[in-house]
């Protein structure tokens, strides 16, 4: 009988140390994009930026919005939030270059009379332990979009979620 009580404190011991051990999710907050485009939205391209977050394969995450672009109050707002991580963006520059159309019809090339603006964007991104305020990530990247600001910095926010996700899970997600 006391072998049996032995082991089951032992299987109980394991069980709850195991599960100590587990890795739970970290918690990753998301600062609205800080940008002087009126063209951009803070707001949509943070919620962007929270999708593509949540799409990163072997990630366990919990993302959390931020509603302030300002890095001083975000990192108040995570500490509230009790977040491991915050990601603070910022869109450095866009411009705009104007360029015809090409059009194919029956094997021929012609320009069309559409006028079309295709839009360079190039966004900064940080990704910040809050525990420390230690920067984890950093970098710079640039993507373009015929037709939008707004789509060229939603499509820099899927590489900036592929960047910190990798810092991330590199880290131990904690």
């Amino acid at each position: 009988m006391r072998q049996s009580g032995v082991s089951l404190l032992v299987s109980i011991m394991l069980a709850f140390g195991a599960s100590a051990f587990a890795q739970s999710p970290a918690r990753i907050c998301v600062a609205e994009t800080e940008t002087r485009e009126p063209s951009i939205s803070p707001s949509a391209t943070r919620d962007a930026l929270i999708k593509f977050l949540g799409k990163q394969k072997g990630l366990q995450a919990e993302e959390v919005a931020i509603d302030t672009p300002d890095l001083a109050a975000a990192m108040t707002q995570a500490t509230e939030k009790k977040c491991d991580y915050l990601v603070d963006a910022v869109v450095a520059e866009v411009h705009s270059e104007s360029g015809y159309t090409t059009t194919t019809s029956g094997g021929i090339s012609s320009q069309s009379g559409v006028n079309m603006p295709t839009f360079f964007v190039t966004t900064n991104y940080k990704l910040i332990r809050v525990s420390d305020n230690a920067e984890q990530a950093s970098g710079s990247v640039k993507a373009s979009d015929r037709g939008s600001a707004q789509t060229a910095v939603i499509a820099t926010t899927k590489k900036i979620a592929e960047k910190v996700a990798a810092s991330v899970k590199s880290s131990g997600a904690k």
